[in-house]
């Protein structure tokens, strides 16, 4: 029954669904690496100017490419999106409507370890720490229907991490295992990429919730006991239980 309440928003509801998108104010953009040692009037934006990445983002491009990318994608579901400047078009759609605000978006950069177990001196095991970049976007959504005072906070943190590709070698001497390995760091470019997946991930989170707030709404109560949140892959127009979704912020 699920599935059947699902094709019928995707075949029918959700084409006459309006969403107003709400951009956020500013991309706050932080970096949590740590300082040389030194005194250092403002740590924040000495952190910022010491960024390896971070310093060299145009908040203005990330975010351009992330909406452009959200609205692109969401449009193959067949959404009607909206902008603050379309605000007296989308005032007058009198189809099923949603308001989906940005609430704070930030970028932040960051070291992790990567652990690999080594064997030396007659296969005695060792750990070696292999530090990597990562840049991490966190966002909260306000998500209400357009006529509801009633908003529930969502959000979603995601990331890209340096690439490390390698393999155990071992000395034809000493028969030592290591872990030999190559790195490649993120680029600029990639950072904006980054952007643009984003933009197409939260689209899709987005249709996922207002799929199964569809079903759920629809579902007869002695069926909700069972139910499982459905995710569309608008691709392969295939209808499966969702890998990952928005996590629900509890109210205060």
């Amino acid at each position: 029954m699920e599935r059947k309440l699902a094709l019928q928003f995707i075949e029918g509801d959700a084409k006459n669904t309006s969403v107003m998108l709400v951009p956020p104010e500013i991309l706050y953009m932080f970096n949590e690496k740590g300082l040389p040692y030194g005194n250092y009037q403002n740590i924040d934006s000495a952190k910022f100017y010491n960024s390896d990445f971070i310093q060299y983002v145009s908040d203005s491009i990330f975010l351009e490419n992330y909406f452009t990318y959200f609205n692109k994608h969401a449009k193959e579901y067949g959404l009607e999106i909206y902008f603050p400047n379309d605000i007296s078009e989308f005032l007058k759609v009198q189809n099923t409507s949603y308001i989906v605000r940005f609430s704070q978006m930030e970028l932040m950069e960051d070291t992790a370890k990567y652990l690999v177990e080594e064997r030396r001196n007659s296969y005695q095991p060792s750990m070696k720490e292999i530090d990597y970049n990562l840049i991490a976007l966190s966002t909260w959504f306000d998500i209400s229907m357009k006529d509801s005072v009633q908003n529930f906070t969502y959000f979603d943190e995601q990331y890209i991490t340096d690439d490390i590709y390698g393999n155990y070698v071992q000395d034809d001497w000493s028969f030592d295992y290591r872990f030999d390995y190559t790195k490649y760091e993120i680029e600029l470019e990639y950072i904006y990429e980054f952007a643009k997946d984003m933009g197409i991930l939260h689209a899709s989170y987005v249709f996922d919730l207002m799929l199964n707030s569809y079903i759920w709404n629809k579902l007869p109560l002695e069926k909700r006991d069972n139910f499982h949140y459905l995710h569309y892959n608008v691709d392969y127009h295939s209808i499966e239980v969702a890998e990952d979704a928005f996590i629900m912020m509890e109210s205060e």
